[in-house]
């Protein structure tokens, strides 16, 4: 008798190797079996998960290693994309780029929650209040005497938010 034994996956298969057309049959079906056994690892693969906050920050990571990968799109998070401020909040400043005043203009339901407003160098050395004309629901910022270069405007609003605009000066 002619055996040969092989030891798969802790299992010890003792086989008749003396009648070689049953030796290349087993052979054929050890194979086929052995290629079946690896190929079938890729059908599952690991996967680690992610669970996160509506801030962003992570809260929860998973590891399973025999879940299936799940292919979830990163854009899936975002629901729809909201235009801040609304249209309703902004500031239209013209001109801008300007050379000595800049015009700004908002609408009736912004001017209501308007608690106040100062523009600052862009740099930040120096808050100055802008007078408001809350019933015309606009502003002239005068520029004339201060130096070329970036300006921003802050907006307070009665919510706590704060709209900010850059204009600058040629």
């Amino acid at each position: 008798m002619c055996f040969r034994c092989i030891v798969f996956s802790d299992v010890i298969y003792f086989m008749d190797f003396c009648n070689e057309s049953k030796f290349f049959s087993m052979k054929k079906s050890i194979l086929l079996i052995f290629f079946l056994i690896i190929s079938s690892g890729k059908w599952q693969s690991q996967t680690l998960t992610f669970l996160y906050e509506d801030g962003g920050n992570q809260i929860e990571r998973k590891y399973c290693a025999t879940c299936a990968a799940h292919t979830k799109n990163a854009t899936n998070g975002i629901t729809d994309k909201k235009e801040f401020p609304p249209s309703e909040y902004q500031v239209k400043i013209y001109p801008n780029p300007t050379k000595d005043k800049a015009t700004l203009v908002w609408s009736s339901e912004l001017g209501s929650m308007i608690e106040k407003a100062e523009y600052v160098a862009y740099n930040f050395t120096q808050y100055r209040e802008l007078v408001l004309d809350k019933r015309g629901n606009k502003a002239v910022l005068d520029l004339s005497d201060q130096p070329i270069g970036m300006y921003v405007v802050i907006f307070y609003l009665t919510t706590g938010e704060k709209l900010t605009y850059k204009i600058l000066k040629q």
